[in-house]
């Protein structure tokens, strides 16, 4: 992958965001890495393995391995419902972007829409080794990635394409049924879909990380070559090594570090264990 800049401090990549952003003129998402090679894959594809017959044929590409998500989702939020304030507007891709950012394996990729956090994130637990991986951050136009969704908006047989990330209180459970029923077989085979809530989801790190998602299947590629695939889905930015630990400290300075980013309290460190429960559990399909 080609990196459009390399940052060599905080001031250079608070700069660089602010004229990519004016030039862009829309919304832009951001997800740090702290290795380059790691794929923009969630992490419930991360085992996955071919799933063909050796039978000398043609055959669609399948994957097996990960973890039963919906069944994974509906134990979340069944358990959920006692330990927060239960909120009926809450549906099950709501409950997905909860249990994700406490641990649960799921096909959301969390995004954030403060380019501080992901800087966080591609800084946090870094170190420098000498031509090895270095930090990175991928910067994401969700409008322009939606417009290449196979969705429609339909309404009275007019069908608009989805030019923004779509809002998931404009869904429901059915709605969620039946696009994971397959993780080889979903709406999201040719690229992820940019997807966001507008409620209050009573979570933290939702809010602190000014938390957005991308839907993945798992037929996608596993590198970050979906990323570079279409020049109008973003850039992507190398983070000068050799700089990491000056940049941490400037991070630092500002509040960003492991406190404010994951937060403290006892809600969190029982959803953590909650959702670590449920996934050590949960069969694989």
């Amino acid at each position: 992958m080609g990196y459009t800049k390399e940052i060599d401090s905080l001031k250079d990549y608070i700069d660089f965001i602010g004229e990519y952003s004016s030039e862009s003129n829309t919304e832009l998402w951001y997800r740090g890495h702290r290795d380059d090679s790691w794929a923009l894959r969630p992490n419930i594809f991360r085992d996955q393995i071919l799933d063909m017959p050796a039978d000398n044929k043609v055959h669609p590409i399948k994957y097996k391995n990960f973890i039963n998500f919906k069944d994974e989702i509906i134990e979340f939020r069944n358990q959920f419902k006692y330990k927060k304030n239960y909120n009926s507007d809450f549906n099950l891709f709501h409950y997905t972007f909860i249990g994700q950012h406490y641990g649960l394996k799921t096909p959301a990729l969390d995004w954030s829409t403060d380019p501080l956090v992901a800087l966080y994130f591609a800084l946090d637990n870094y170190e420098y080794i000498e031509d090895g991986p270095f930090p990175v951050i991928y910067v994401l136009h969700p409008n322009n990635l939606n417009e290449y969704s196979k969705l429609v908006h339909s309404n009275e047989g007019v069908d608009r394409n989805i030019t923004k990330p779509l809002i998931v209180e404009e869904l429901n459970d059915e709605c969620f049924m039946e696009w994971f029923k397959d993780l080889n077989n979903t709406p999201f085979d040719f690229c992820p879909l940019a997807v966001r809530s507008n409620l209050d989801l009573q979570c933290h790190r939702i809010s602190r990380q000014s938390g957005v998602f991308t839907l993945h299947e798992a037929r996608h590629l596993k590198s970050p070559d979906w990323f570079a695939r279409i020049p109008d889905f973003g850039i992507a930015l190398k983070i000068n090594p050799q700089k990491a630990v000056e940049i941490r400290k400037h991070l630092n300075s500002l509040n960003i570090n492991e406190a404010t980013i994951y937060g403290t309290g006892v809600d969190s460190k029982e959803l953590s264990q909650i959702a670590k429960e449920i996934a050590n559990k949960t069969e694989k399909i």
